[in-house]
């Protein structure tokens, strides 16, 4: 086995973000060397085995394949060699993060002898042991020991410029000992230093995460909660960035949580003023309700009061800054329009007298901020923010409103309305868009994040524009926010809150932090750092539109979910069913609408032979996966839903060579086709016609009763492979052709034919027992 190509695969896995295949890829190759005997190739496989499984915690698994190493290597010939000294010392640090302390620390001692023996004293593989039992004496909970070794190591890796990241690691452990030692100031200037080597590359490397880690520990025992958190959310995307959510993710998450739980109560302590809504429901008790019941008794069940509209404090999200205008007791009272051309003025009149100071408080208005308390036409008030006097009947008139208008109108609390007008409006309001209005909101934020972040954005850093290219990520953050509460059903407020409010949505994940570090990201140096973030986020949000059975397979560029979105979403029945249920249903799609077509010259001869149709159409989709046949049945059945005919199309585009006057008359009522996918296109065909051409030398006699094989060969009545091909995928959606290009790719980079493929199931079909009996009996 060629060990050094294997481990430079291992190594492409990593780097590509890939580290779910590095199991399976090892056990893979774990196999063939176990067959081949190598046993060399099996210890260096095992003990990368064992450092995958200690990195992303997956412990029993470690700990099942260390004892398999340790078995192999008390037989092998590599016994007191360095090669034997460092498996045990992979196997000791699996060990020691399996909590298996003493086992680790024999192993060690093992090490240690056999290094004090044959490996100079100012080596990194001396420096890397001293690393490791450092580690060890941390658990131990003996930081003195862990804090020598450490500095030994850093005095030796300090000797070799060559060696920064093992520098930056060993500074990072060096202030996690620090601390548990007391230390701060020591271990704060360690982790400076760590930082410092670590971000010299545009993707640190997995320890930097440790160096994060450590600082937010460090802000965290300074009571700096805030600067805890962000350390530890910038820990947590590095984590997930290098190994996934593994058992260190989960972790540092908890230490976050407990920062946050810290940061929240200090500042509940910092504003311990009371809540505006509570402030306005406290003054409404004690002076706007006496007022109504003495001057107003008789309109006394019929006014609405309560809090709503514009304001923080109707959202919730008012703090100290809040105070500085527009804030202070205050309430609103609604009316019915009769109600309120008879005592609107007076009311008013008489709420004007209550006293302006409550609580320590009074309210300062702006003149830019109009009416925000007082009395209020229950109509007129709902058309201020959503331009209507009542809800929304129709979908022209949702798509027409403003999303912050309905948050708005919405938000808040009504502390009374005993004649429900008001809260009757408020309630429809409440529902949420209804089903059509809702899946176009979704479709089209999708797609805007797919052209802010993951089109626009890229291409505007690869041309050196990071103004326009800062302008795109902008975006995609405010599309990925309102995509957030569309998901949760919950109006976006305007953009002043947008992220504040994504806090007391029910479910957003680790989106809002995600969100936070994108922020941070500007400038050239964080371009690949932001994508990375970007494609993250997509694939997350592809995740929740499937749970909503708003999207399916495997695509995270949101845009090719659009059209899938807009028409309802038939895959969402598709995992209940089969594969061969889902061709049956894509063939007899196909032959109803193959009945409509007018042929050239007549009806073909197979549009009245189901048989010979069906094992045509059967014979090419028995290549395809589950998700490709899904996404062309959700083409098909919006195609339909649009009262438009895929074959139809097909059948078209194929006239431009095999009846070009014909075509001519019909061009311009097929859809067109961009300019980037007419080269996709053009790319597969030109694969598939080479498989075709190597299938009829072989196949010769098989390849004759099928169609010529060029374009160039194509008359009125013959229409080639190539031609019916090109049409044929002219046809599919960007989702459909994005996963037959990856299959035809595949099926390439394979070895694979699919043209030989397609008509061996033809001929099995047919009663052959296979295309060398069809070959030999035609």
């Amino acid at each position: 086995m060629k060990t050094e190509e294997v481990f430079a695969e291992i190594d492409r896995l990593y780097a590509a973000n890939e580290a779910e295949l590095v199991e399976g890829y090892i056990l893979d190759k774990l196999s063939v060397s176990a067959k081949e005997g190598d046993e060399n190739a099996m210890i260096q496989l095992l003990n990368e085995l064992i450092g995958h499984y200690r990195e992303t915690g997956e412990f029993d698994k470690m700990k099942t394949f260390a004892g398999k190493l340790m078995a192999i290597l008390e037989d092998s010939s590599l016994k007191g060699s360095q090669a034997h000294a460092t498996s045990l010392l992979n196997v000791a640090n699996a060990y020691r993060a399996a909590g298996l302390l003493k086992e680790s620390n024999a192993l060690y001692q093992q090490v240690k002898s056999y290094y004090d023996e044959h490996v100079p004293a100012d080596s990194m593989l001396y420096a890397s042991l001293l690393n490791n039992m450092a580690l060890l004496f941390q658990e131990m909970g003996d930081y003195e020991s862990a804090a020598d070794c450490l500095e030994r190591a850093l005095g030796i890796s300090l000797r070799y410029p060559e060696c920064r990241i093992e520098q930056a690691t060993t500074y990072a452990n060096l202030a996690t000992t620090f601390i548990k030692l007391d230390r701060y100031d020591e271990a704060e200037d360690s982790i400076e230093k760590a930082f410092a080597l670590f971000e010299e590359d545009e993707q640190p490397d997995y320890h930097y995460s440790a160096a994060l880690s450590s600082m937010a520990e460090i802000k965290y025992i300074r009571k700096d909660y805030k600067a805890s958190v962000e350390y530890y959310e910038k820990a947590l995307v590095q984590i997930e960035r290098c190994v996934g959510k593994s058992k260190a993710y989960e972790i540092v998450k908890q230490n976050m949580e407990a920062a946050r739980s810290k940061l929240d109560e200090e500042e509940q302590q910092t504003h311990s003023g009371i809540k505006g809504l509570e402030l306005s429901k406290r003054y409404y008790e004690q002076y706007g309700k006496p007022m109504i019941h003495e001057k107003f008794c008789e309109y006394e069940d019929r006014i609405a009061v309560g809090l709503v509209g514009e304001g923080s404090e109707c959202f919730g999200f008012d703090d100290d800054i809040s105070h500085d205008h527009d804030f202070g007791p205050g309430f609103c009272m609604w009316l019915a329009k009769d109600d309120f051309k008879k005592i609107g003025k007076k009311l008013q009149k008489e709420y004007d007298k209550l006293p302006k100071e409550f609580m320590g408080y009074t309210r300062l208005e702006t003149i830019n901020a109009g009416k925000r308390v007082g009395v209020f036409d229950v109509g007129k008030f709902c058309k201020r923010f959503i331009g209507l006097k009542r809800a929304p009947k129709s979908e022209e008139e949702w798509l027409g409103i403003d999303e912050a208008g309905l948050a708005h109108l919405t938000n808040g609390e009504v502390f009374v309305d005993s004649l429900g007008g008001f809260s009757f409006i408020r309630n429809k309001l409440k529902d949420y868009y209804p089903d059509s209005v809702y899946r176009k909101k979704i479709a089209q934020t999708a797609a805007l994040m797919s052209q802010t972040g993951q089109y626009n954005y890229p291409r505007m850093m690869q041309r050196g524009d990071a103004l326009t290219a800062g302008i795109y990520l902008s975006d995609f953050i405010r599309n990925t926010m309102k995509m957030m509460y569309l998901l949760n059903r919950q109006y976006a407020p305007y953009l002043k809150w947008m992220r504040k409010g994504l806090e007391d949505l029910p479910d957003t994940g680790d989106i809002p932090a995600k969100l936070d570090a994108l922020a941070g990201c500007r400038g050239k140096e964080n371009g690949n750092d932001a994508q990375a973030i970007i494609e993250d986020i997509c694939t997350d949000i592809l995740d929740r539109l499937k749970t909503a059975g708003l999207a399916g397979g495997r695509d995270n560029y949101l845009d090719h979910h659009v059209g899938e979105i807009l028409c309802g979403v038939r895959t969402e029945e598709v995992p209940g069913l089969s594969k061969d249920k889902l061709i049956d249903k894509i063939v007899a799609l196909e032959w109803k609408a193959f009945d409509k077509v007018d042929n050239q010259g007549g009806r073909a001869s197979c549009q009245d032979d189901w048989t010979t149709f069906s094992i045509m159409r059967k014979s090419q989709y028995m290549l395809w996966d589950e998700e490709m046949l899904a996404s062309f049945i959700a083409d098909f059945e919006a195609a339909n839903d649009r009262g438009w005919n895929l074959i139809t199309e097909k059948y078209g585009r194929m006239e431009e060579t095999t009846c070009p006057e014909e075509y001519e008359k019909i061009k311009d009522t097929l859809p067109a086709i961009r300019d980037d996918k007419k080269q996709i296109i053009e790319a597969i065909v030109g694969i598939q016609v080479g498989m075709m051409e190597e299938f009829a030398k072989e196949y010769p006699k098989a390849a004759g009763e099928a169609r010529s094989v060029h374009t160039s060969e194509d008359t009125p009545y013959n229409t080639s492979y190539e031609t019916y091909l090109r049409g044929e995928i002219s046809t599919y959606s960007d989702m459909t052709l994005s996963l037959y290009g990856r299959f035809v790719a595949a099926m390439a980079n394979e070895g694979r034919n699919i043209a030989k493929e397609t008509i061996t199931n033809s001929a099995i079909m047919y009663g052959y027992a296979s295309l060398d009996d069809m070959e030999m009996r035609l």
